[in-house]
């Protein structure tokens, strides 16, 4: 089973997966740092230099590599999902699992990351942030809602996310 989780930047998509993974004895990926190490550049260097669509054809084809693979939790980009046709890929080869954390709470948690591995925050005033986080948030929830199983709330815990996996006899 490859397990990946997807959400807005700040859900706690790598945090999560990494306790996750343990717990269900899986291999931890992150797509971030699985592109990092194809690309030799940080994210932020590949965005400022190469563009979005240049990022967004560099995690479509880690993703391809990861989904020839099993036994994996894999933590994805927060756009990830939402485009070419990732999100109906990984929704075939294994389980999605949408964190969806109230913006509000993002946004306490990503003002004081603005540049720090967050690109699209860089440079952005406090509500600049906040305005993005619910642009971000309404423009990829049509993906986001086709995970398979959806956790909601700000402080989502380790013994939640199993209980629900369980529930739908996924594990």
């Amino acid at each position: 089973m490859n397990l990946f989780l997807i959400g807005l930047p700040g859900s706690g998509k790598s945090t999560l997966g990494r306790e996750l993974a343990i717990a269900l004895n899986l291999k931890m990926v992150d797509t971030d740092v699985e592109i990092v190490a194809v690309e030799g550049k940080a994210i932020e260097e590949i965005f400022r230099n190469s563009g979005e669509e240049y990022f967004r054809k560099l995690e479509q084809s880690v993703l391809h590599q990861l989904l020839e693979k099993d036994n994996q939790l894999i933590s994805t980009g927060g756009g990830m999902p939402c485009f070419y046709d990732n999100m109906e890929h990984m929704n075939r080869k294994g389980v999605t699992l949408f964190i969806d954390v109230p913006v509000k709470n993002l946004h306490q948690r990503l003002i004081g990351q603005r540049g720090q591995k967050r690109p699209m925050l860089e440079g952005k005033t406090d509500l600049e942030v906040l305005d993005f986080l619910k642009l971000k948030y309404t423009e990829r929830f049509p993906f986001y809602s086709k995970a398979l199983i959806t956790i909601k709330g700000s402080n989502i815990k380790i013994p939640e996310i199993i209980v629900t996996l369980k529930e739908k006899e996924l594990i």
